[in-house]
């Protein structure tokens, strides 16, 4: 029995993800010989690949003392942190005069802010509470609550589509609880059947 007999829809086939693996070994191979072209000299600036391998490095070091909460909940201020650790790093990339020490200060600085701020969340809930919110229920026994959702701009379109996604539910008065939590996710807590 093939997958397309016990599942609907369109998948994969054996053949496209060998043309799939055959193009990404391709353009492995055409992003070695630009890196290797940049490195004799041929394209752009040699010096641009050493600084990127090591802002990379840098950037993998830090994220990996910080911890995996750094990335596995993406709070507001986990957002802003990735936005200007883009910008910081921008510079260290382009090499512009004295910015690589600057640049790399700047992330430093960054994700042990980042780090102590999440200490100080589990220290006093009030900064938790202040810094990223605290959830709001949106529907609550199936029934929706409409000033809330509307203050939050969520739609009922929005909640039931968290509701299938999540859950399976297609309609409203099989869901309990619709919860917009912290990090803008939309939880979903199923009435219990019988």
């Amino acid at each position: 029995m093939s997958v397309r007999d016990e599942l609907d829809g369109t998948f994969a086939t054996d053949r496209l993800r060998h043309a799939e693996r055959l193009g990404q070994r391709v353009g492995v191979l055409a992003l070695a010989a630009l890196v290797v072209a940049a490195l004799a000299g041929m394209v752009g600036d040699a010096a641009t690949v050493p600084r990127a391998a090591a802002v990379y490095l840098f950037l993998l070091v830090v994220f990996r003392i910080s911890g995996r909460r750094t990335l596995a909940q993406v709070t507001t201020f986990d957002l802003i942190l990735v936005l200007i650790l883009g910008d910081a790093t921008q510079d260290a990339l382009l090499g512009s005069e004295g910015s690589f020490a600057n640049s790399l200060l700047a992330v430093a600085t960054l994700v042990l802010f980042d780090m102590g701020l999440a200490q100080a969340k589990q220290w006093w809930p009030a900064v938790d509470v202040l810094v990223d919110g605290l959830p709001l229920p949106l529907v609550v026994h199936g029934k929706r609550r409409i000033p809330q959702m509307a203050s939050e701009g969520v739609t009922l379109d929005d909640v039931m589509t968290a509701a299938r996604e999540r859950q399976g539910l297609a309609r409203l008065d099989e869901i309990a609880f619709a919860v917009l939590e912290q990090d803008g996710r939309i939880s979903i807590v199923p009435r219990r059947r019988g």
